[in-house]
Order: C-alpha cells, then sequence, then structure tokens
C-alpha cells in the first residue's frame, strides 16, 4: 500500500480500535454456552446498527462505482457529494439493523438482529388461526426471515414446555428429546439435523438454544432451510408469562445473513439485545399527539407546540442540554401524499433522502450514519442516528406512520453523554403506538416501497 493509498486505511484501523476495546474489557464480552459465542466480540456489539465488514463495504463500494460508470454512460456529471448521499441511502435499505419490540397487555419486549429486514409477515399464527397458542411476529431478508415468537401455552407446574422435566434439572439431552419428538409428530417436515442446549444468562431463564436443518424447494431448486432459535423467559416475572421464541431462517446453507456470520448472531447480538421495555417506564413517560403515543424522559420540560402546516403538528420539549422535536403529519391532507405513501405502504426512502439533505451534506458523512429499522408490534419505523466526533450536536431521529399520520421525531444530545444514556434516548425514541388505526399493524408492510422487485437504486 502506497504512502499516499489512505482508501484502506479505514478498516485496519477500525479493527485495531475494536481489538483494543475488547482487550481493554474481557469483563464486557458474551459469556454463554450457546454455540458461535464470541468472547472477542463486546456484548453491546448490537448497539451500534451499523454492521460493517470488508465485504459490506465492498458491496456498497460496488453500487457506487457502477452508479457513476452508468452516469458517465449517460453523460451525467455529479460531484462527490451525490455518490457520498447514494452510497448513503443504499446503506439504510440493505444494512440496516432489525428490531422487533413488542409491547401490549402481556408483552414488552425488543431485540435486534444486524440483519436488514424488506417487509414484515403478519398474517401467520394467531391471526390466522386464533386457537393456536403462538402469536408469530415475522420480518422478511434476502435470504430467510427474522422471527419473534410468543408462546402462550401453559406450561404446567412450571415443568419445562410440559414435559415434566423441571428447568433445573434439563439437560441438552432432554432438549434435543423434546424436538426430535416433535419432529415425528409433525411427518410432512423431514428434518436432517437437530442441535439443541441449555444455556444461562443474567436476565433470562427457561433458556434453550436449537438449531434445526432441512430439505427445502426453493424456486423448484433444493435447498436446505436453517432455524437457529433462542427460547427464553425474562428472570424476575411471573413464570405463567410467556416463553419468546427468537430467531432467524436461512437457506443453503450460506453462511452469511447480510454478511455477518450466522453462528454468530445468536449469542453475540440477539441474545444481549433482549430487553424487557419495562424499564422504559423507570426514567420516560407517554404523551399522545392526534393518536400517536411517544416516550419523552420523566423530567423533560414540555415548552409549547406549533403548526409547521395546516396538517402538521409540532411539539417542543426539553431537558436541560438535550431538545426534543416531535410532529405529526396528516398524510392524507399532504399534497405530496402520492410520494409518501405507495400502494399504502409508507416509502421510508423520502425519509432517508430527506434526513440527508437537511443534516448531511459532505462526503465523510456516512461514516457517522447508523441506520435502523424498529418494528413496533409489526409497524416500521425508521432510526437515522448521526453523530461526528467534532460536533457538538449528535442527532437521533425517528420515522413511523400509523395509516393516517405519519410521525417524526427528532432528539439533539450534546456529544459528551454517556453511551448508555444514549442507549435510554435511542430505545425511548424507538417506541412508537397509535391509537388511530388498529386493523394497519395486522398488514404486510414494505420497507421502500419503490424499489419492491428490484435492487435498490
Amino acid at each position: 500500500m502506497g504512502a499516499g493509498d489512505t482508501t484502506m486505511t479505514k478498516l485496519p484501523l477500525l479493527a485495531c480500535a475494536f481489538i483494543i476495546s475488547t482487550i481493554l474489557s474481557p469483563i464486557d464480552a458474551i459469556d454463554v454456552n450457546i454455540p458461535g459465542a464470541d468472547s472477542k466480540i463486546s456484548k453491546d456489539a448490537y448497539i451500534n446498527y451499523q454492521t460493517t465488514n470488508p465485504d459490506i463495504e465492498k458491496d456498497v463500494a460496488n453500487y457506487v462505482k457502477t452508479l457513476k460508470l452508468t452516469d458517465k454512460a449517460n453523460g451525467i456529471s455529479k460531484n462527490e457529494i451525490k455518490y457520498a448521499k447514494a452510497a448513503s441511502i443504499y446503506r439504510g435499505q440493505h444494512y440496516h439493523n432489525t428490531i422487533i419490540s413488542i409491547h401490549d397487555n402481556y408483552n414488552q419486549i425488543r431485540l435486534s438482529f444486524p440483519v436488514a429486514g424488506i417487509k414484515s409477515d403478519y398474517h401467520i399464527g394467531r391471526y390466522k388461526n386464533p386457537s393456536r397458542t403462538i402469536e408469530d411476529y415475522r420480518v422478511l431478508t434476502d435470504n430467510g426471515s427474522l422471527n419473534l415468537e410468543i408462546d402462550y401455552a401453559d406450561f404446567k407446574d412450571y415443568d419445562w414446555r410440559n414435559t415434566k422435566i423441571a428447568y433445573e434439572k434439563l439437560t441438552d439431552k432432554d432438549v434435543r428429546n423434546f424436538l426430535q419428538a416433535n419432529a415425528k409428530r409433525k411427518s410432512s417436515k423431514q428434518i436432517s439435523d437437530i442441535k439443541g442446549t441449555v444455556f444461562s444468562y443474567p436476565t433470562v431463564t427457561y433458556s434453550t438454544w436449537d438449531s434445526m436443518k432441512m430439505p427445502h424447494l426453493k424456486n423448484s431448486k433444493k435447498t436446505t432451510l436453517t432455524i437457529d432459535t433462542i427460547n427464553f423467559k425474562f428472570k424476575g416475572y411471573n413464570m405463567r408469562y410467556p416463553l419468546y421464541h427468537a430467531g432467524f431462517v436461512y437457506y443453503d446453507n450460506n453462511p452469511v445473513l447480510n454478511k455477518v456470520p450466522t453462528d454468530k448472531l445468536l449469542a453475540n447480538y440477539v441474545l444481549p439485545s433482549v430487553q424487557n421495555l419495562n424499564e422504559l417506564n423507570q426514567y420516560s413517560r407517554i404523551e399522545s399527539l392526534n393518536g400517536v403515543q411517544y416516550r419523552v424522559p420523566k423530567d423533560a420540560i414540555y415548552e409549547g407546540e406549533s403548526k409547521g402546516t395546516d396538517h402538521q403538528d409540532i411539539r417542543y420539549y426539553k431537558k436541560g442540554d438535550i431538545t426534543f422535536f416531535i410532529s405529526t403529519d396528516n398524510v392524507p391532507k399532504n399534497p405530496y401524499a402520492h410520494e409518501l405513501v405507495i400502494n399504502g405502504h409508507y416509502n421510508f426512502k423520502t425519509d432517508l433522502n430527506t434526513f440527508w439533505d437537511i443534516y448531511r451534506y459532505h462526503p465523510s458523512a456516512s461514516d457517522y450514519i447508523n441506520y435502523s429499522v424498529v418494528w413496533n408490534n409489526n409497524i416500521p419505523g425508521l432510526t437515522i442516528h448521526s453523530y461526528e466526533p467534532n460536533k457538538d450536536d449528535h442527532i437521533l431521529n425517528f420515522n413511523s406512520y400509523d395509516g393516517i399520520y405519519s410521525f417524526t421525531y427528532t432528539i439533539f444530545y450534546p456529544s459528551f453523554l454517556s453511551a448508555e444514556e444514549v442507549q435510554k434516548l435511542r430505545n425511548m425514541i424507538e417506541f412508537f403506538e397509535s391509537t388511530n388505526n388498529p386493523s394497519f399493524k395486522l398488514k404486510e408492510h414494505v420497507l421502500f416501497p419503490d424499489t419492491e422487485g428490484s435492487h435498490a437504486h
């Protein structure tokens, strides 16, 4: 590498920083007996929503390269900032993290996957067949799905899954026998391989891991379908509360999903990210604007509201050096509604573009923007977390839509805030509920409807 060549310095530097941080804090590494657990990965790795590695960087670089060649062939000349923006938006679409967040009378849970979703698949489980004891939340990816199942089966006398085995006495062999017996009952599903273990982790109980492989026909080609799952209840809560099954499905034994190795996903990213959303009540309160519910810190001071346009309402709050802006926009009354909603799906690409145009307009900006999509009870919302080391103000931005109102929530916070405080703000801004349109959450939701069926452009 020549002295003048700086293009490759970024990744090794990142890698060095990563190694240093793990050497300094081995206490923060994951310690759990699930296959794939890697003590070199910080247990807070899930918090950095921008999952990157050389493969992702290569894909983004190739995308920009193709864009430049196409523009050149068409005699179009653009400055570098335009391409920086295109790269950032492509990253937001294809390499965001997925968060599944369920909050209702029985559940207060969120967890995240470092894998981008495309759309939700909701007309399944209990909602299709009310007699089923399992409620499914599923986000489809390029190569499978990300799943959270909530299992309300009545586990008698606190035994593990009605097996007459107390959880304290459960062995790995018991887990495998249970899964094999279940598989035999479903003769339609040929299972070629079953693995399973008991594991322990500070925040959960009744916790087991399993992995199953089965032959599958996809587009009339033979493939293998793998289902990896962690199963658990929250510690310290009534045992009658549900058992959660969190995991993902992928095809072909492809070693990666969104270029994050599959064998590392559950132990190193998903499990540490599992949070009981009841914690939100300790430091925030729920407020409502036009039927949309959101959270602000308990000690935030309401500073007033104003009308942006005749279809937009804005509210302002303050807490010390942190400012909060909340706005709702009545989409049917918005003259640009046709751009915002395509075939009934809110188009988050509009928000990716708007955010960039307002806040980030120089080439290095993409280094400091993280994207995630949060599925609140199946309704998608987009988080953009923007920070620059040399700027005093960092920005958290969240957008969602309830079928009538689009919702924007922006927090400006000072750069000196601790990682823990930032995480609290992030968990808070990503909470979304609406009383306006109950049937809306029961629909399939496509994230970027303008690109459905094609690669993003």
